[in-house]
């Protein structure tokens, strides 16, 4: 430690010296630092520059009359020039003399400084100031320093601080300035001893990136981010694609420097680093009396704690009651194949709107008088919502639709296996109109009774057209999207897109239909007045499902055998990487590259979270395809006819079992109800993939508009689209934007929905008030965390062992053969992964989910809907698995105990 002299100590105060009395004198950070000191933590050696400083120099020279102006500026542009000359005579009015000696000897014989300011109030429990004063790095003799200490002192004049200051106090600023020695880390961070993502106090949330901490405090780094328990078992991680580092500079300071091999994408943590960190965060903050918001450094292996403040106020104390107590349930069972993870601002408006269209068409369809509808649009606007970067339904509002229907009469059950509710939800009573009610809506009732009968009888031919004619439009706007330069007209694009789902009428009828039928069905196959099983009867259609979805893979099959088969098309699908690989087979053969194309064409926009904007369609890349071949081509077990012939013989069987139980008039009443449900699944599968492309087509429109708002400056990148409203864009378009600055809008939402990708919300919630300040995250119990045996449901016989294979996305590796294929949950997009398999592993999801419904016509051993299962189980771990039964054993942890 340097020993000053007397003089130079009165001017300079040692850290260790500091106490809680001398706040007014040495501020905020300053303070902060000396707890820090007395919790030992391990703190680099500093000392600090007291307010007594800096009150003398704006007694020096020209600085009071340029202060006092100021002060009695009245307008924001008057105070703005007033400043900005109060500042330049700060950072070039010389220091004192006694002040510049005492700093020489502080820095004689020292290694590099950081300087910063610390302001009496910065960085309190109900204020930070973050980000309001400056920061010097790497300052290396006394006139860099004095340099940096008036810089430091001009800052509490700059536009930011004079807005956050008048924001909360009147008095004149009050600073002082740290002098501490730096620490050259490899990794820096931030960690939150409390999570403020979620509001939970029980966990931690650490942002880390290689290099400087100066990264993640100018925004320029990508960070990795973790949350963990206060016992230091990490609950999600979040590894970026880390391109930037900031390093030393030679010449002073700090310089940006690329990141160039495997260091971008490994995480800059191990486990047994986030945990250390977090143990050392939870004893600070114990010791300190509150969660902290702690800046950290790893010097040679070792933590290095830079300075701490309390989480603010605002972050830990927020009172959701206060803004009101109505109550809402949010479901997801029944969406989270269609909009899986977390779900783009832009993506999350379309859904909303197409909701809105498709429910208005179909009260209007059923017979629902138009001034009813009119005042239900809130409720239609409002059928599913957006909470922590997830589309949940509204199970309310969808309550509240569902009972708009004329014929409306339902036990409180019935309503919530229409919906797909897991579990039941209390405030939800059934209604049953009385013999009155009845008679009175019976004059209401017979058209639309007299509709739907014509519609259901020309089920056929209506979906046949709808086919036609929004296959047609669809081209249409697709061709138009090729040509247009203007965002007005792209807009208009996007809208006629949308308008297309007010045609959706067709497909419920088709689903109620289908329904029909398999109650039906269900009713034929009554033992002892008990309607079969709802699984029974959806095996029995599953299988037609399962033909329509297949349908890519096999394509995708033969093909594999043909580059199998021929020694030049498999040198050419294994060059480089994958997109290299498509290039080349499909260069390789006229044949290969017709078959790549027609595939293209019907399934290019097929893909793994298809029904999501933001998603990297096949159209764009590829790269899936070339993926998939590889790994089919590899595996010479894959071949496409024994597939169909083994599912045929499958549900021959199953159908013969279920055939064999009844008598024979019921048998043939069966068969007839069956053959016509059939149909109708095909059918609805044909729609589905209409909509798919309806989607696709929509995807393709807003990234020219991202495109065209990039070009013009006003987004960093076409992608940033997805993170503006439908609405944004329409109004900038149309001059009732709120904001000009559609860029900044964009950062805000990516930094945001970024840390969502760190929490996972329980499957249903009620929520009071705002959900978004309401809703918990779903963390496992620490005892399932443990365990060495998990728990699901199996959806198809056989025990397999193997190493697990995380795939949550198309960037992830998807080489799975041989592994068995964990992830959260999938929808049709993932269906060609699944033959190379060994086994499927799924966090969410039921026997009639599709992973289940491909699982068993594929004969692969799956477990479903396992609670919390990716939070708990590590990638290359290995397992066995139990199809039946539902077990999974991790083999590797109970190897260990």
């Amino acid at each position: 430690m340097t020993v000053l002299s007397e003089n130079a100590a009165a001017l300079l105060h040692a850290g260790d010296s500091v106490t809680e009395a001398d706040g007014k004198l040495v501020g905020g950070k300053a303070i902060g630092l000396a707890r820090l000191l007395g919790t030992g933590a391990r703190v680099p050696e500093w000392s600090v520059v007291t307010v007594e400083a800096f009150d003398a120099h704006l007694r020096s020279g020209p600085l009071p009359e340029l202060y006092r102006a100021v002060s009695a500026a009245t307008t924001d542009p008057e105070r703005a020039e007033a400043a900005t000359a109060l500042r330049r005579a700060i950072a070039e009015t010389p220091v004192d003399a006694e002040l510049t000696e005492a700093v020489a000897e502080f820095m004689r014989d020292r290694g590099p400084i950081a300087v910063r300011s610390s302001a009496v109030g910065e960085d309190g429990a109900d204020r930070s100031y973050a980000g309001i004063f400056e920061s010097y790095l790497f300052r290396t003799d006394a006139e860099q320093v004095l340099d940096a200490i008036r810089l430091c002192w001009a800052s509490a004049f700059s536009a930011r601080a004079l807005h956050y200051r008048g924001a909360v106090e009147t008095a004149a600023p009050e600073v002082a300035v740290i002098l501490q020695d730096m620490a050259d880390g490899t990794v820096s961070g931030v960690m939150f001893t409390g999570n403020p993502v979620t509001g939970r106090m029980d966990e931690a949330l650490i942002s880390a990136c290689w290099g400087l901490g100066e990264g993640i405090v100018s925004g320029a780094c990508a960070t990795d981010e973790f949350v963990l328990s206060h016992g230091g078992s990490e609950l999600a991680t979040r590894i970026a694609d880390k391109d930037l580092e900031f390093v030393r500079d030679a010449t002073g300071g700090v310089r940006e420097q690329p990141i160039d091999g495997d260091r971008r994408t490994r995480r800059c943590l191990t486990p047994e680093q986030t945990a250390r960190l977090v143990l050392e965060g939870v004893r600070i903050a114990t010791a300190l009396g509150g969660p902290q918001d702690i800046e950290w450094t790893l010097r040679d292996g070792e933590t290095v704690v830079l300075q701490t403040r309390p989480i603010t106020a605002a972050a830990t104390a927020a009172d959701p009651a206060a803004l009101g107590t109505w109550r809402a349930v949010w479901d997801n069972s029944n969406i989270q194949e269609s909009f899986n993870g977390v779900t783009s601002p832009l993506t999350f408006s379309w859904a909303a709107r197409v909701y809105e269209v498709i429910f208005t068409e179909t009260l209007r369809m059923i017979g629902v008088r138009a001034p009813v509808i009119a005042a239900h649009d809130q409720v239609l606007r409002n059928m599913v919502g957006l909470v922590s970067g997830r589309v949940y339904y509204n199970i309310e509002n969808w309550y509240r639709v569902l009972s708009l229907a004329p014929y409306f009469q339902r036990n409180k059950e019935d309503v919530e296996r229409m919906i797909g509710v897991e579990n039941p939800v209390d405030f939800i009573e059934g209604i049953h109109p009385s013999v009155r009610d009845r008679l009175v809506r019976l004059p209401q009732l017979l058209p639309v009774v007299a509709v739907l009968g014509w519609r259901m009888a020309n089920r056929a031919a209506l979906v046949d057209r709808f086919q036609r004619e929004v296959g047609a439009e669809v081209d249409r706007i697709r061709r138009a999207q090729a040509t247009a330069t203007d965002l007005r007209e792209l807009l208009e694009l996007a809208d006629q897109g949308l308008r297309l789902f007010g045609r959706w009428s067709v497909q419920m009828i088709n689903d109620l239909y289908l329904s029909n039928q398999a109650g039906r069905a269900r009713r034929l196959l009554a033992q002892d007045g008990t309607p079969a099983s709802e699984e029974v009867v959806a095996r029995l259609l599953a299988s037609e499902e399962a033909v329509e979805s297949l349908q890519p893979t096999v394509i995708l099959m033969r093909l594999a055998g043909r580059i199998r088969a021929d020694a030049a098309l498999r040198e050419a699908v294994f060059t480089g990487d994958p997109r290299t690989g498509y290039d080349a087979v499909r260069a390789a053969s006229p044949a290969v590259r017709q078959v790549l194309d027609d595939y293209i064409e019907l399934y290019g926009d097929r893909c793994m979270g298809e029904q999501k904007l933001e998603t990297v369609s096949l159209r764009q890349d590829p790269s899936f395809i070339a993926t998939v071949l590889r790994n089919y081509v590899n595996d010479s077990g894959i071949d496409a006819d024994e597939l169909e012939r083994s599912h045929r013989v499958r549900q021959e069987q199953f159908e013969r079992e279920v055939l064999d139980t009844l008598a024979a008039a019921r048998r043939t009443r069966l068969v007839a109800v069956l053959r016509r449900a059939r149909r109708a699944v095909r059918d609805r599968e044909r729609v589905r993939l209409t909509r798919t492309r309806i989607i696709g087509v929509g995807r393709s429109v807003y990234l020219r508009i991202g495109e065209l708002l990039a070009a013009a400056g006003q987004l960093d990148a076409p992608g940033h689209v997805f993170y503006l409203t439908m609405e944004e864009i329409q109004a900038f378009a149309e001059g009732r934007s709120m904001t000009s600055d559609l860029g900044a809008l964009a950062r805000t939402r990516i930094a945001e929905f970024a840390r969502y990708e760190l929490v996972e919300p329980p499957n249903q919630f009620e929520t009071t008030g705002p959900p978004s300040l309401a809703v918990d995250t779903a963390v496992p119990d620490a005892a399932v965390a443990d365990s060495d045996t998990l728990r699901g449901t199996g959806c198809w016989p056989g025990i397999v062992e193997g190493q697990v294979q995380i795939v949550m996305s198309p960037e992830d590796d998807l080489d799975v053969t041989g592994k068995i294929l964990t992830t959260r949950r999938t929808d049709p997009g993932w269906g060609p992964l699944f033959p190379s398999v060994k086994g499927l592993l799924i966090e969410r999801g039921s026997t009639l989910s599709h992973s289940a419904v491909l699982a068993r016509e594929l004969g692969i051993p799956a477990v479903v809907g396992v609670p919390g299962l990716m939070s708990i189980v590590r990638d290359g771990e290995r397992v066995r698995l139990d199809g039946g039964s539902g077990v999974v054993e991790r083999l590797d942890r109970a190897g260990e105990s």
